[in-house]
């Protein structure tokens, strides 16, 4: 193992720190340096190990007011510990600020997440990166529980997402960067960069990341030798068609940042480059941010604040976001030529980039997303005490929680839900729900003492939407965890309710309308004895009017604070 002040990093040589060894480098610096660093840690991880925290700071201080009083940098490593050119950059980064305490700047915190997916990090292996070239052992993708911990950011089955939640909740960090390998096309660069998408980005910040934070990251990137272009995101198969911006919603790290208002950054570098070239290229990034930070600290604060006051303000929100594939711009991209050959192992024609043909010219970037759906903010969410497991998971974002201290009846917004589709396999351990659609009515719900009240007059607005509005892509709803009201619990007797059917019929002519309107036009229905008899059985009163009913409410006018005490955290 080398010591911390040792001159050549492992990445000089091929190989990556393991978690032991990472850790050892921070806690060891955290002895060394007492006066401008400290190692925390922030619960544990599913591997049973904490989840834990490096901080560096000029003055020394690290509590809440210091944070508020400075802006915050954090920066997140080993998320996939096969791509573990952050691990490695960040530990340089930290020996080399320390090193010169003119280089720490005087504006900024920085954060740094050793090793966030430590499981994985344990599993460590020679080759399941099977198109990566490099370092020569790494983790593993998948944690201790096999989850993808960069789409459990919205859904949290993970320890490993609720120390996070804890950190970036303390911190509230002003950038926010989740350090990555890329996969796919071939092509010059070493680096290339997300930008949390724009289009879903509180416009003040969408335009100052634009026209001003991105450019001169990529001007400075280019000086220093690593020039950069946008994540390349294919739009067909090769780069020369076009590159689409990443589109990140909740579930992954920079669209559960994006939120809260953090500017969120992932850097991806290029997976054939060699290993050493990788890590050099995420250092220069990581201090090419720190460096614009420090330089722009406070218009960065002024930013944040006026998005934070824009959010409080805003009453319509978007959601399920679709490419404008009528609007993009012409950027420049250095490639390699592709072409196409027979395969020597299928025998079928096979991609290839030829190393020997490299070209520079204009591609068609598409940034622009537009939303599918959109919804106004009420003024409370009502999630009924059976359904408390939501509550854990929003109390740890910080959302407020009240309960009700007596029965009450309010007019309320209720949704049912009229159509879904469900994905064929197991997606990070659910069966995904997606293209749902809702009706919603006007009742008069009767809630009991201790149901749950959440508002929304806050700077959670956006979490709190993204997770209790039904037909958001990444919504409870959608991550399977209301899926007990899609299933009906009362049924009938063929024999039995045809006796009552024509009188159910008899008794409402617009069922029976319907129904003789469905049998005309549908010969499949015509045909089924059962879909008429259960047609007319969920026209009658015997039909669960609970059954794909969505418990969540939303109220649109304030509630009297007498009938409200604030819930305990647990």
């Amino acid at each position: 193992m080398l010591p911390v002040s040792a001159q050549v990093e492992p990445y000089l040589s091929n190989q990556t720190y393991t978690y032991e060894e990472a850790i050892l480098q921070y806690t060891t610096l955290a002895k060394k340096y007492p006066k401008l660093c400290a190692y925390q840690e922030f619960g544990l991880s599913d591997y049973g190990l904490p989840v834990s925290l490096f901080l560096i700071n000029k003055s020394g201080k690290f509590y809440p007011r210091e944070f508020e009083s400075k802006t915050v940098l954090l920066i997140n490593n080993a998320i996939h510990p096969g791509e573990p050119e952050g691990v490695d950059a960040s530990i340089k980064l930290s020996k080399d600020l320390l090193a010169d305490t003119a280089k720490i700047p005087d504006n900024v915190i920085i954060a740094i997440i050793p090793i966030y997916n430590i499981g994985g990090a344990h599993n460590r292996n020679c080759c399941s990166r099977a198109n990566q070239n490099g370092p020569q052992e790494y983790g593993f993708r998948g944690n201790a529980k096999n989850l993808d911990l960069n789409r459990d950011f919205i859904k949290s089955d993970s320890k490993n997402t609720y120390a996070f939640w804890t950190i970036f909740h303390t911190l509230k960090p002003a950038v926010f960067i989740d350090t990555h390998t890329s996969d796919g096309a071939d092509y010059q660069y070493v680096m290339t960069l997300i930008t949390s998408q724009v289009s879903k980005m509180n416009p003040v910040l969408a335009d100052y990341v634009t026209n001003q934070m991105d450019p001169y990251l990529y001007e400075k990137m280019e000086k220093k030798g690593f020039p950069m272009v946008p994540y390349v995101n294919t739009l067909t198969e090769i780069p020369d068609d076009g590159i689409v911006a990443f589109m990140e919603t909740p579930r992954y790290s920079t669209g559960y940042t994006n939120l809260f208002n953090t500017i969120g950054y992932v850097a991806e570098t290029h997976m054939l480059k060699p290993f050493d070239q990788r890590v050099e290229a995420t250092y220069d990034l990581l201090m090419t941010v720190i460096e614009y930070m420090d330089a722009n600290h406070r218009q960065l604060k002024e930013l944040k604040k006026k998005a934070d006051e824009q959010l409080m303000a805003t009453e319509t929100f978007a959601l399920n976001w679709e490419l404008d594939t009528t609007a993009y711009e012409m950027i420049p991209f250095s490639g390699y030529e592709a072409a196409y050959k027979k395969s020597d192992v299928t025998g079928s024609e096979r991609l290839f980039y030829d190393q020997q043909k490299p070209y520079t010219k204009k591609v068609r970037f598409y940034n622009t997303y537009t939303p599918r759906d959109q919804v106004k903010r009420p003024e409370y969410y009502i999630i009924p005490q059976a359904w408390d497991f939501a509550i854990e998971k929003l109390k740890r974002n910080m959302v407020k929680v009240y309960r009700f201290n007596q029965e009450i009846s309010l007019e309320a917004e209720v949704y049912d839900i009229i159509h879904f589709e469900t994905v064929n396999g197991p997606y990070e351990g659910h069966y995904l729900h997606h293209s749902i659609e809702v009706d919603k009515e006007i009742q008069t719900v009767t809630y009991r003492k201790g149901d749950y009240v959440i508002p929304t007059r806050n700077l959670n607005a956006r979490f709190i939407i993204e997770t209790l509005e039904p037909k958001a892509g990444d919504s409870y709803l959608a991550w399977n965890y209301f899926d007990a009201v899609l299933q009906q619990k009362e049924w009938f007797s063929a024999y039995v309710f045809e006796d009552e059917a024509l009188g159910v019929l008899a008794a409402n002519p617009a069922l029976k309308e319907a129904f003789e309107e469905k049998k005309e036009n549908d010969p499949d229905f015509a045909a089924n004895t059962f879909a008429q008899l259960y047609f007319i059985y969920k026209g009658s009163d015997h039909y669960e009017p609970s059954h794909n009913q969505y418990p969540v409410t939303r109220v649109m006018s304030k509630i009297d604070e007498t009938v409200l005490e604030e819930s305990s955290v647990r």
